[in-house]
């Protein structure tokens, strides 16, 4: 007897959850994953593009200032999928920092500063951008995007 086909489950909810190293090029594995997460509830690429920039740009944040690449710290990624909206959690081992202190990249007297356009991105991108910085242990930043009908 053949075993039976999976059968699609009628509840849109999905969560994953993601650890990586401290390493830049680990984030490879969180654009595909939100790929694929694109592919699997057939959303547009655009807003596949948007979350991948943000979650990216999070990653990249948690990686660099959070965690200053150390070797013995990792960055968790925790996605929640819904019915109406993406929720993705990445969560650091760093000091935290305030987003407060990080200015406008677009203001004119901030254009050659090299730094805060992920936090610009991040707010830009998606519907909601919160920090939460813990003294005990480093920040964890929580991105939500309304979900979007696929133009595939």
């Amino acid at each position: 007897m053949a075993p039976a086909a999976p059968t699609p489950s009628p509840d849109p909810e999905f969560s994953v959850r993601l650890t990586i190293g401290s390493r830049l090029e680990l984030l490879s594995m969180v654009h595909a994953l939100i790929e694929g997460l694109g592919r699997q509830f057939s959303i547009a690429d655009e807003w596949v593009q948007a979350v991948q920039i943000a979650v990216i740009e999070a990653g990249t944040n948690a990686i660099q200032h959070g965690n200053v690449f150390a070797d013995d710290k990792s960055v968790t990624f925790d996605f929640r999928m819904g019915e109406k909206d993406l929720v993705v959690e990445v969560d650091d081992f760093g000091k935290g920092f305030d987003p407060d202190r990080i200015g406008n990249p677009t203001d004119p007297s901030a254009l050659l500063n090299p730094n805060g356009r992920g936090v610009y991105l991040m707010r830009e991108l998606m519907d909601e951008v919160v920090f939460d910085t813990r003294p005990d242990h480093g920040t964890r930043v929580v991105l939500r995007k309304a979900r979007a009908s696929s133009s595939r």
